[in-house]
């Protein structure tokens, strides 16, 4: 609480009530902080009735659209991620100017696949729980418009289905979505009274709804379960039954055209009507009101509005016994009438609006309508995205335009942001956005808090897979920095090369020779092993790299090959002079050993080195007294053994 409010005096504060009428002021401040989220300090100051000044703070932890937080979301997200992936990748590949109806539908099943899915495992949670979250109640509402909004979509955008299929889809949509039919005649079935079922309550009811939803097989069941139901007598139950049995399907995939289903239909609802109006049913209410049903009568269907639940399950139901061969574009017609039967527009919802704009095959509207009601930008993005490669959306026209595809991706990939583990997906979404695809992920990229190696690495991988060089060099400067600041320099000429960057290596490389000329042993030389070619980018990359070899020579027992690369670092120049006298030091044991190791050409090239060093213009300058005195100890020790040496070599010397 401390930190947050020391960091509070870093904004500019806000004054609310400047009225001189007021007694008191208000004061508050304000912190933009990560994940979505803003720290509000609010103090009032004022007088009381002592006169007295009196100061109340409070601080406030705001939290803005924390629906990406939720555990279901992320699952969502990154679910839903494969999906859109797979299909940007199909639809690179593809040359036609659009995917196909099939290939479309089979990711529009995959999205609702995941979204019922989400959807089972949030409603088990709350199942489960005696006491469960509202937050987790309202992410269940959510995931249940969600599907219900994307399954009706998919419906009319995607399938498109022809005359007399659409009317079938959308009563298999409203049996998926709204199993009201179901639940009462479970509850009519098994109810533990010992009484029938035409006793229950709902029983009629029950019947209703099944024949809103044409199940007549069903419908037919449950009144045979009425105890005056009687198979040998014909009376208004067996009209009932013989009218539900004829009752024609439409059977498109069989071969039927559609204007032998409305001959076949006329035909039945005409006898519909004639049994009706004969009185075959005025002996049980209950059955007249199922005729009116299915002749289509609208105050039958005005009258069990209480059943439907909501006008787009009546609109279905009602169309289905009226105009059972409806065109797809002919649905918003006929919405006004179910509609006002429900109060009208004034008592339309935010879901109304959406299923209404959907109805009326405004595809832009259903989508500016779902950013406008929803919490969170997954279904509109995804939405758009796929209808998108169907080209029901047309593209921009001018430069500075941006398409609707394009804006909705960049925010949704910006409210993936805050996600710490997501920045990756984000990152994807935005590489697909479209032609400004590349200016989006580089402010996005460069936006992206570092804060290990791992996700160093990751965020390198992607500049390289967009061509981001910029960005990649900034990440590499940033690592190599962090590197060097804790010490890590091997890690950090790592970091050198993949930037490809010879003049921070070098330095980092002096870094390393500066350890080494101090305290006498490299740090991290191993890694000099895995640079490659890479090692010769740099003059001072190049002497690590062979005096990393000097010394695997030398633990391998191989001091030829070791005292001859030695000396070639010297007499080459290649090494830094101030680490002359370490090289120096490093070929004692080869003047010392009992095998002559330098000829007399190889001794006096080393003896015109230490010469040299010994005529430098200022050797001891940084040295304390004591490494003063250490350097002419080893200068004096050197110039014995090669004085040896050189003896040796002139004895040997055929």
């Amino acid at each position: 609480m401390a930190d947050e409010q020391s960091d509070l005096t870093q904004v500019n504060e806000i004054f609310a009530g400047e009225s001189s009428e007021q007694q008191g002021q208000q004061k508050t401040k304000g912190l933009w902080r990560r994940d979505n989220r803003i720290v509000l300090l609010a103090s009032v100051c004022g007088a009381n009735e002592l006169g007295s000044n009196k100061k109340l703070a409070n601080l406030h932890d705001v939290q803005i659209n924390m629906d990406m937080h939720h555990f279901t979301t992320r699952k969502l997200i990154s679910e839903s991620h494969l999906v859109f992936s797979s299909l940007q990748q199909m639809r690179g590949a593809c040359s036609e100017q659009s995917l196909g109806k099939g290939v479309l539908l089979k990711f529009s099943k995959k999205y609702r696949s995941i979204l019922h899915s989400n959807f089972l495992e949030l409603q088990m949670k709350v199942e489960d729980s005696d006491n469960p979250d509202n937050i987790l109640i309202q992410q269940l509402k959510l995931y249940k418009i969600m599907e219900l909004i994307w399954s009706l979509c998919e419906i009319l955008f995607v399938e498109s289905p022809p005359d007399g299929v659409i009317l079938l889809q959308l009563v298999e949509w409203c049996k998926w979505h709204f199993p009201t039919a179901d639940e009462l005649v479970q509850e009519c079935t098994n109810s533990s009274d010992e009484a029938s079922p035409e006793q229950h309550p709902n029983y009629w009811n029950a019947i209703y709804s099944l024949i809103f939803q044409g199940r007549v097989t069903e419908a037919r069941n449950m009144l045979k379960l009425h105890a005056e139901y009687q198979i040998q007598v014909y009376d208004a139950f067996s009209s009932t039954d013989e009218l539900l049995r004829k009752m024609p399907l439409f059977s498109y995939h069989q071969g039927q055209s559609v204007g032998e289903f409305e001959m076949k239909w006329k035909h039945w609802q005409d006898e519909c009507i004639k049994r009706l109006e004969d009185g075959d049913f005025d002996s049980n209410s209950e059955l007249k009101l199922l005729c009116r049903i299915l002749c289509g009568d609208k105050d039958a269907f005005v009258m069990l509005s209480e059943l439907c639940g909501s006008w787009y399950i009546m609109l279905v139901s009602y169309l289905l016994y009226t105009n059972p061969t409806i065109s797809l574009y002919d649905l918003h017609y006929h919405s006004k009438l179910c509609t006002d039967i429900f109060g009208g527009h004034a008592e339309l919802g935010a879901l109304d609006t959406i299923l209404l704009a959907a109805l009326k095959f405004d595809v832009s509207q259903v989508v500016h309508e779902c950013c406008t009601h929803f919490s969170n930008w997954w279904l509109p993005t995804h939405l758009t995205d796929l209808l998108f490669h169907s080209e029901l959306f047309p593209p921009h026209t001018t430069e500075n335009d941006t398409d609707l595809r394009e804006f909705l991706l960049v925010t949704y990939a910006n409210c993936l942001s805050s996600l710490d583990s997501l920045w990756n997906v984000g990152a994807n979404y935005l590489s697909c956005s479209g032609q400004h695809s590349l200016n989006y992920l580089t402010l996005y990229v460069e936006r992206i808090p570092i804060t290990s190696e791992k996700k160093a690495s990751k965020i390198l991988r992607l500049c390289e897979k967009h061509g981001l060089s910029s960005v990649a060099q900034s990440v590499c400067k940033q690592m190599i920095m962090k590197s060097i600041q804790h010490g890590h320099l091997g890690n950090a000429l790592l970091w050198c090369v993949k930037a490809n960057n010879a003049s921070t290596a070098m330095y980092v490389a002096d870094k390393m020779l500066e350890e080494y000329a101090k305290h006498g042993s490299f740090v991290n030389l191993d890694v000099v092993d895995y640079l490659g070619p890479t090692i010769l980018m740099s003059e001072r990359l190049t002497f690590l790299g062979k005096y990393r070899e000097f010394h695997k020579l030398y633990a391998d027992k191989r001091f030829r090959d070791a005292g001859l690369l030695l000396l070639n670092l010297l007499v080459s120049r290649i090494a830094p002079v101030n680490l002359w006298l370490s090289l120096l030091m490093d070929a004692l044991p080869l003047l010392e050993g009992e095998k002559l190791i330098y000829g007399v050409q190889e001794t006096s090239s080393l003896l015109a080195c230490l010469n040299k060093l010994d005529q430098h213009s200022d050797p001891f300058r940084g040295l304390s007294e004591t490494e003063k005195f250490n350097h002419i100890q080893k200068m004096k020790h050197l110039r014995l053994a090669l004085t040896n040496n050189l003896a040796r070599a002139v004895v040997h010397c055929p």
